[in-house]
């Protein structure tokens, strides 16, 4: 027998009517996977065992499995096999702050996933995109890795002070990446299960869209009114630098078409818009370079996050030195520009950005 999806709805309705189901039970249903954070059939304590069992012999929920998970204090990177054989990886980041009384507490979490088997952009600086693109992700793949995650978490850390469960407070689209290019998987698990608020019940503030320029994507954003964040993956402040570190996409949506359509997102929402900027020694981290940001940037509603590169064996590039990052930040703020040098967790491990898909381009070289 094949097993059917738990949230289709319509089966799931066929399902509670052929069984004289009461309806509050699928309520149950959803609270035990979207509030209580169970992901398998047996935890849902909440239901009756026949229930139970009914559900588990019809329907699932995990449309692949777990193939590994590194965890570590600020970083848990999991890496998953979908049913046709393919590796995805996602990234929980555990941001903690410290108290007066120099107590550590957990201050939120945010989940960095994946929306296509490994990535069509091809940056210069990134291993993700050396491994090339297979195929896009479903709704299903993407919303299993939050699901996963926050069940994860519940293990690992378990409650709040208030009783409440610990559980990703972000989520950002900008792992195994280009999510406006499987842009209706993106909508319908943000439409559908992220917003809702008897399922993730997610704030669209909390939620992050990166985009590497793919401006018909924005375009359709604007269309649909899917107002969550934007974040831009901008790196070069001219055409001929963007097109050396970004070739597939830079030559195809030119910097003065993206710099329109920003325009044009930022007039019907009012979203301030956040542009990342890659620091990379000698070739990103110029005063010259700074001063042509500022040009380009001065007069949006934007919010510029600094990352210095993060390394890895497989690219022959380097961070930029502090004081150079320091120096570059200090001439966006002198013209009254808002920035953050961003702390990339889980480097050290070849967890955070541009590193994911290291250990397989290792196993290739």
């Amino acid at each position: 027998m094949t097993k059917e999806f738990l949230f289709d709805e319509i089966k799931l309705e066929e399902f509670r009517k052929l069984h004289k189901i009461q309806p509050y039970k699928l309520k149950q249903i959803y609270h035990e996977v979207f509030k209580s954070s169970n992901i398998i059939f047996e935890d849902m304590t909440t239901l009756s065992k026949d229930l139970r069992s009914q559900l588990e012999e019809q329907f699932y929920i995990l449309p692949f499995k777990v193939d590994k998970v590194l965890d570590s204090e600020e970083t848990t990177k999991i890496a998953f096999e979908t049913t046709d054989g393919q590796i995805i990886e996602s990234v929980i980041m555990y941001h903690w702050h410290t108290t007066e009384s120099w107590e550590k507490r957990l201050n939120r979490i945010t989940l960095c996933v994946s929306s296509q088997v490994w990535c069509p952009v091809w940056c210069l600086f990134c291993v993700t995109g050396k491994l090339w693109m297979k195929r896009n992700l479903d709704f299903k793949e993407i919303l299993w890795q939050v699901l996963f995650a926050n069940n994860f978490i519940k293990n690992k850390i378990g409650k709040k002070e208030d009783d409440t469960l610990n559980r990703i407070r972000n989520i950002v689209f900008m792992w195994m990446w280009e999510p406006l290019l499987n842009y209706e998987n993106m909508k319908i698990v943000l439409n559908d299960f992220f917003l809702p608020q008897n399922r993730l019940s997610l704030s669209k503030r909390h939620i992050t869209i990166s985009t590497s320029w793919v401006v018909p994507g924005i375009n359709r954003l604007i269309e649909d009114w899917l107002d969550v964040m934007l974040a831009l993956s901008l790196h070069a402040p001219n055409q001929q630098l963007r097109d050396e570190l970004i070739p597939s996409i830079s030559p195809k949506y030119p910097l003065d078409l993206l710099m329109e359509t920003i325009d044009n997102y930022e007039e019907k929402t009012w979203n301030r818009i956040f542009h990342e900027y890659i620091m990379i020694k000698w070739k990103t981290d110029t005063p010259e370079l700074a001063k042509q940001l500022v040009k380009l940037l001065r007069w949006k509603n934007c919010h510029i996050n600094l990352i210095p590169y993060n390394e890895n064996p497989a690219i022959e590039l380097e961070e930029s030195e502090q004081a150079t990052i320091d120096e570059f930040k200090k001439i966006l703020e002198n013209w009254w520009l808002t920035v953050t040098v961003r702390n990339s967790l889980g480097r050290e491990h070849k967890w955070a950005c541009w590193q994911l898909g290291y250990e397989k381009i290792k196993k290739i070289d």
